[in-house]
């Protein structure tokens, strides 16, 4: 019997809190369950578990255990996957963390060539910004992150950079805000913004271009309305008087059916820089199909600013 295997009977009692229900679970008889309980006991000379009316749970000292078996077997189960990933691309399960704002203009097309070459490849895209995932990489939630740079960047992690076509302001068609002539920093805050929940370092760059109307960073996003939800910013923007700074690719068809406008350069707002990162562990070596998907993003990405840099000279 392995010691492995031993870890796992341990935390489904825990899990489950009764011998019997958890021998089910497990495929293995009552006794059998109740053997390597027992044997665990004798070996670390204490008690692990303690019946009550109700339920089986764990002592102070079969917690410890716990803690340890649960950190074992997720260790292992992480290198299972690992070596499924790195034996066969077409094999296994790739977890991408994507900030909503980057799905459709780069990830999507990303993965849609990635499977041209491995369509037996399976994926699942989790949303997320660079608030979570620092946390999601670290416990290894996905196995890369595709998003806009987070404000502090972690030693645990190894980022690649790409250069991202500055956002635009958009708002509906037939708007007041368009009425005017030149648009100025004073048409705009007139009017709530809408957004993705950007980095501060995003923020601080617009804040540059007008310190007397945004003195803080608390000011700038006490204007902003931020949803990760793109297909609520579009119905948002084509229907209310909110104030979009979004990529032009998540309002391509709305501006091509009429509903939304993109709204001229704002008098004093300088370009934007923004950098987009592919981030993974710098702890655990990176699978076949997290280095490929890595490339095909920067390579994607790369084609995006040479045609935007192209059609602003």
């Amino acid at each position: 019997m392995t010691e492995l295997w031993r870890f796992e009977q341990m935390i489904t009692l825990a899990s489950t809190g009764n011998y019997r229900r958890a021998a089910d679970k497990l495929g293995i008889t009552h006794g059998a369950l109740s053997q390597t309980i027992a044997k665990l006991e004798r070996e670390y000379d204490t008690s692990l578990f303690q019946r009550h009316k109700r339920a089986t749970v764990p002592t102070a000292y079969g917690e410890t255990l716990l803690r340890a078996a649960r950190e074992a077997v997720g260790i292992i189960a992480q290198a299972r996957d690992d070596m499924s990933l790195m034996r066969n691309l077409q094999t296994g399960r790739l977890i991408v963390g994507i900030d909503p704002v980057l799905s459709e203009g780069l990830l999507a097309p990303s993965l849609a060539a990635l499977l041209q070459n491995y369509p037996s490849l399976q994926f699942t895209t989790l949303p997320m910004n660079w608030r979570s995932m620092d946390e999601a990489l670290a416990t290894n939630g996905i196995d890369i992150y595709i998003g806009l740079g987070p404000d502090q960047r972690s030693d645990r992690f190894d980022y690649r950079d790409f250069r991202l076509a500055p956002p635009v302001f958009a708002a509906r068609t037939g708007h007041e805000v368009l009425q005017g002539g030149t648009l100025t920093i004073e048409d705009l805050i007139r009017f709530p913004f809408g957004g993705g929940d950007v980095p501060d370092w995003l923020l601080m760059q617009f804040m540059a271009s007008f310190p007397e109307h945004l003195p803080s960073l608390r000011s700038v996003r006490g204007m902003f309305l931020t949803t990760s939800e793109l297909g609520l910013m579009r119905q948002l923007l084509s229907t209310t008087d909110i104030i979009g700074l979004v990529p032009e690719a998540i309002i391509r068809s709305e501006v091509s059916a009429g509903r939304v406008t993109i709204l001229p350069a704002v008098k004093g707002l300088a370009e934007l820089t923004i950098t987009g990162v592919v981030a993974t562990r710098e702890d655990r070596p990176l699978s076949p199909a997290a280095a490929q998907l890595s490339q095909i993003v920067l390579s994607i990405a790369n084609i995006g600013w040479k045609l935007y840099e192209s059609q602003n000279e």
